[in-house]
């Protein structure tokens, strides 16, 4: 298999990471926290906020600010043509959210899955998001999982 500039950059965005460690047990009546953890990695400043009752994520949220020449983009085209497919790819699925503004020298990607709305199954495809095996079977995502799998790679909490 050759490997293209193209597919590297891909590569390279890793396409822009969505952590979910799920879990098979329940969770009581609590109220709802927001906790959001930070990282910079190949030209993309990432802020992921995940709402949470107690150890239950009920809502994620994704801000990715990608720095064009950082990230090993010629320009704002280059951008479009590698990243409208990967939003197009996920348009139809209920509880999920994505939009992206292109800049001069930066695009904005804004992602939104709402867990109590969205069918597991159907995230697997989506291009960048990373869930455990066993994610139709689980019975929800698993805050305190998450935390521990963002930390491992390199996300640091915001107080």
């Amino acid at each position: 298999m050759t490997i293209t500039a193209s597919s590297k950059k891909l590569a390279a965005l890793a396409v822009l990471p969505f952590a979910a460690v799920l879990t098979l047990s329940g969770c009581g009546e609590e109220e709802a926290t927001e906790t959001s953890f930070t990282q910079e990695q190949n030209g993309v400043e990432m802020t992921m906020t995940y709402t949470h009752k107690g150890d239950e994520v009920i809502k994620q949220t994704t801000s990715n600010v990608i720095d064009y020449e950082a990230a090993g983009l010629a320009d704002k085209e280059e951008a479009q043509a590698l990243l409208d497919p990967m939003v197009e790819q996920a348009a139809d699925i209920e509880g999920y959210e994505q939009s992206i503004e292109y800049g001069e020298t930066s695009a904005t990607e804004e992602v939104s899955i709402d867990y109590e709305v969205v069918d597991m199954s159907q995230l697997g495809d989506v291009p960048g998001f990373e869930g455990s095996a066993d994610m139709e079977d689980a019975d929800y995502i698993s805050f305190e999982e998450s935390r521990e799998l963002l930390e491992q790679q390199g996300f640091t909490e915001v107080e």
